[in-house]
């Protein structure tokens, strides 16, 4: 755990937990037959206390386990002789394992291996060779109880193989027949349940587009697999929800007991399908009728929903996560083929290595001689005080005559500068010789080296294929869903051979089918398209829906198409006007591929009904949300009453890549994906160009949008030279090119990539973190994410320069409801203005008249003695107000009241509810034109 404060509290308060739990499974080793039921019921609250606490904290394993010990626990058996000496020693086992993992905590580990120390220490084979022979008493004490005839009923013998009762019996039957759906299934429930009650667990603070669309994916996903009594329950809750998030119902404590009674009933029905011997008929019937009439307003107040009876599951395990890949023998083989390459080349590059020691010790040698002559000559010749110089006849052997002896026999005289000469003639050859052979040693090495990067390469690229799978393995599941329609469309199914990774496959497959229920319930609307309409079309009797994947240089490609009546763009600026997600002036201005894109706004829907499949305005909110988190890009493609296309571009996931660094300026350094890499520019300032606040560069007859990541990493570039050159790394990314600013090119390693965690990892601009072969931390740039700050320069640009002058914006804030001036007010103090409000446009226009300081004006259109439309007509008359930014917020959408207002003078258009977002963001848009303190 990171937080070591948490970490403290949680051993403390665990260890207390054990202490409790070790004390009492001692006495149960000595307590006679009542008193050891009574000894496991109190203890199963200090099990459950344990897994609770575990849970909140982080650790998995732990909690798994000490749930495990609760169940045990709760089904309080009836055993003797070796049976009770065996179940005893199985909960001796599970506490010396869960002791043996908090003294883990303590010392800096982990609890992952729990389960497998567990199992080492006997822990799994005494369970199940309890429950093989004992099975009886490790049901449920309630169910068990209800099991043994009455005495009025004991001659009515059931029959052996009952057929499935009521909804516990449907529950049971699906996963008897549906094993295999049932492995991927359930994980995905849980983990929406989970993020369900993550958020109830905020309060006020949940988030209610997080808890619809795990209820809306709860639905769609039982739907799709057949379980119909989950699906109608989570589309209750998601009404309910919807209500909430649609201001139709209050939050009262009366609908959270009903969220969380929910939340817990959804829990059961999937333990109760995996065998769990609870009763949740009665549960079932009543929560969905109170939903239903807490959603509808019919049951304003009532009394809080009884917590489910503490009933516990037996023994038998949930669905496990199917976290095995199946790898083919013959890729297995080629891995074993590289592995053993890789080592032979190492042995060899050991020997060359070895062959380098061989000759350093040489030149050692060498260098030793050089400088033992070196020191001779200088002791002759540079301190002549240091020769000693003997008179002795003797030692002279006639000296003095010597060298006439030597001339007379012809013989070569040597003088200590011939000598000196020799030897370093003779080292000079030497060291030729040991520098011929240290060349070819290292060209050696630097060929098996290359040899070896070229073997690590091929073998990271085939054991990076281990961890995919083919698309065949979601296509099945979309083909099934596809089937159960009943519907006249036609799915075909393209590139299922496309290999992907395991996980990112897992985490597509809900995309998917939020886009195939959008192609089959918007595209072919229902597929209750008239056939002579569709024939005169020229197209099909049935819809067509594609399905298709393909690999495209770092990307894949999975799209999903119809052959339908495309998007309608008007009907979808309608929607986006009436829920307040965009203004009219925006809207206006939009090009229509931006249009398009506002159906992946949250609550936006082009349906006229409601129904259980669609129409909510979360689907595509949904889709939208699961592609941004796995770094790739939605595309829409679509043309009116020809067809519409979703395009999930995703990057191929890379542990191990290749990187560029980049140096930012002031010791800041970087890098980016080299496979994003197109090119490297260094452009002059007049070859850059200004488009709405981003500056462009050419590339390729193309204006990329540059972003300067200097500014981005918070490096101050105020006194860098403005007529200097603009070093470019121009990036390719899923949606097109993206131009980066460097203070410096780097160069290119191979590194490991570790992905962003905890507030890092809301950066979508940064792809994850790596460590260059030079020991520096490197933040590794994701390139799409680059580009979507470039739309927004407004959240990294520096903005300093715009407030410089301490002046505050002044808003006039005008409309008849006490109730909206807050709120809207509060709004707009939060954006850092200076709010005044007037009832109507008469108190308006009054204090308009009195103080011409307002910036701007925001208006309604409904209100006494003066009206917006009248308000707006009287300032555009005054000279003083001819330029004030007019915005109208109302709850009128339709089109003559849009045009009326534009034709007055109106600068924007909004409908209430107001988005505070959007309000604030054209609001400053329109003041930005504004001279800040200077009256308009």
């Amino acid at each position: 755990m990171q937080n070591s404060e948490l970490l403290e509290s949680f051993i403390q308060e665990a260890g207390e937990v054990m202490t409790g739990l070790e004390a009492g499974v001692a006495g149960l080793h000595a307590a006679p037959g009542q008193q050891f039921a009574q000894e496991m019921e109190s203890l199963s609250v200090l099990a459950h206390r344990m897994k609770g606490t575990a849970g909140l904290y982080g650790y998995p394993q732990m909690s798994t386990l000490s749930g495990l010990l609760e169940r045990l626990l709760d089904s309080r058996p009836r055993l003797e002789g070796e049976h009770q000496q065996q179940f005893l020693s199985l909960l001796d086992t599970i506490n010396s394992v869960l002791r043996g993992g908090l003294n883990a905590l303590r010392r800096g580990g982990s609890d992952r291996d729990l389960g497998l120390i567990f199992t080492q220490e006997g822990g799994t084979a005494l369970l199940q060779r309890l429950v093989q022979e004992v099975p009886g008493e490790f049901q449920m004490r309630s169910a068990r109880h209800l099991a043994q005839p009455q005495p009025d009923q004991e001659d009515q013998a059931a029959p052996a193989e009952a057929a499935p009762q009521g909804l516990e019996g449907e529950l049971r039957q699906f996963v008897k027949d549906n094993a295999e759906v049932w492995e991927y299934f359930a994980p995905e429930v849980q983990e929406h349940l989970t993020s369900l009650r993550t958020e109830l667990e905020r309060g006020e603070e949940a988030d209610l587009n997080v808890m619809f669309r795990a209820a809306h994916t709860i639905k769609g996903s039982s739907f799709m697999v057949g379980l119909q009594p989950l699906g109608d329950f989570a589309h209750r809750l998601e009404d309910l929800l919807g209500a909430l998030r649609e201001d139709a119902v209050p939050n009262t404590p009366e609908v959270q007991g009903a969220l969380h009674a929910s939340v817990d009933l959804m829990d059961d029905l999937a333990r109760v399908a995996e065998g769990a011997e609870l009763s949740v008929q009665a549960r079932h019937d009543d929560l969905l009728g109170r939903l239903r009439a807490l959603a509808t307003g019919q049951l304003a107040a009532a009394a809080p929903t009884p917590a489910p009876t503490p009933e516990t599951a037996g023994l038998g395990a949930g669905a496990p996560i199917n976290s095995s890949i199946r790898v083919p023998a013959q890729r297995l083989e080629a891995l074993l083929e590289q592995v053993s390459e890789v080592v032979t080349a190492r042995a060899r590059m050991t020997r060359l290595l070895e062959r380098l020691d061989d000759l350093q010790a040489g030149m050692q040698t060498s260098q030793q001689r050089f400088q033992r002559t070196v020191r001779d000559f200088e002791e002759r010749y540079l301190n002549p005080d240091m020769v000693r110089v003997t008179d002795d006849s003797g030692a002279s052997m006639g000296s003095g005559n010597l060298m006439e002896q030597f001339a007379e026999l012809e013989f070569d005289s040597y003088n200590d500068l011939n000598i000196l000469s020799r030897s370093i003639t003779e080292l000079s050859a030497d060291f030729a010789e040991v520098r011929r052979n240290l060349s070819d040693t290292v060209a050696s090495l630097g060929e098996e080296n290359e040899k070896l990067g070229k073997l690590v390469r091929q073998l990271r690229v085939d054991v990076s294929q281990t961890s995919r799978v083919p698309f065949t393995q979601a296509s099945t599941r979309l083909r099934r869903w596809a089937r159960q329609q009943q519907l006249p469309f036609d799915l075909h199914v393209e590139g299922e051979d496309v290999q992907l990774e395991s996980n990112l496959l897992q985490r597509i497959v809900d995309p998917l089918l939020h886009l195939l229920t959008n192609a089959v319930y918007h595209g072919l609307q229902g597929g209750q398209t008239d056939p002579e309409q569709r024939a005169a079309q020229g197209k099909p009797e049935r819809g067509q829906v594609w399905l298709r994947a393909e690999t495209k240089d770092s990307f894949i490609d999975v799209t999903v198409a119809d052959d339908g009546q495309g998007l309608n763009l008007e009907r979808i600026r309608e929607r986006a006007l009436e829920r307040g997600l965009r203004s009219a002036q925006e809207l206006d201005q939009m090009p229509a591929s931006d249009v398009a894109r506002l159906i992946l706004l949250p609550g936006l829907s082009t349906a006229e009904q409601v129904g259980s499949v669609a129409g909510r305005g979360v689907g595509m909110d949904v889709v939208a949300t699961a592609v941004r988190s796995l770094g790739g890009e939605l595309l829409i493609q679509s043309e009116r009453h020809i067809g519409t296309a979703f395009t999930l571009r995703l990057p191929i996931t890379q542990r191990i890549l290749d990187i560029l660094k980049v140096d930012l300026g002031n010791a800041t350094v970087a890098a980016f994906p080299v496979s994003s890499v197109r090119a490297i520019r260094d452009l002059a300032p007049q070859q850059i160009s200004e488009h709405q606040g981003v500056l462009h560069a050419p590339f390729q007859d193309e204006q990329v949008p540059v972003i300067d990541a200097r500014v981005l990493w918070g490096v101050d570039v105020a006194a860098a030279d403005p007529g200097a050159s603009l070093r470019l790394v121009f990036l390719s990314t899923v949606s097109g090119l993206v131009a980066v600013r460097v203070a410096e090119f780097g160069s290119i390693e191979e590194v490991s990539v570790t992905p962003p965690v905890g507030l890092l990892g809301k950066l979508d601009y940064l792809a994850g973190t790596t460590v260059s072969v030079t020991g520096e931390a490197l933040p590794l740039l994701e390139p799409l994410g680059l580009l979507r700050l470039t739309r927004r320069p407004d959240l990294w640009l520096d903005s300093r320069a715009s407030s410089e002058s301490g002046l505050t914006r002044r808003v006039l804030l005008v409309d008849d409801s006490l109730s909206v001036r807050r709120l809207v007010g509060r709004m707009l103090e939060r954006g850092g203005l200076q709010v005044e409000t007037a009832n109507d446009g008469q108190e308006a226009l009054d204090k308009l008249q009195l103080d011409d300081t307002f910036d701007a004006v925001i208006t309604d259109l409904e209100m006494p003695r003066m009206n917006g439309y009248e308000l707006i007509s009287a300032l555009r008359a005054r000279a003083q107000n001819t330029h004030t930014p007019i915005l109208v917020m109302t709850t009128r959408a339709g089109d003559k009241h849009q045009r009326l207002a534009f034709q007055l003078g109106a600068n924007d258009y909004f409908t209430k509810p107001v988005n505070e977002a959007l309000l604030l963001r054209r609001l400053g848009t329109l003041l930005s034109a504004q001279p800040q303190g200077i009256p308009a």
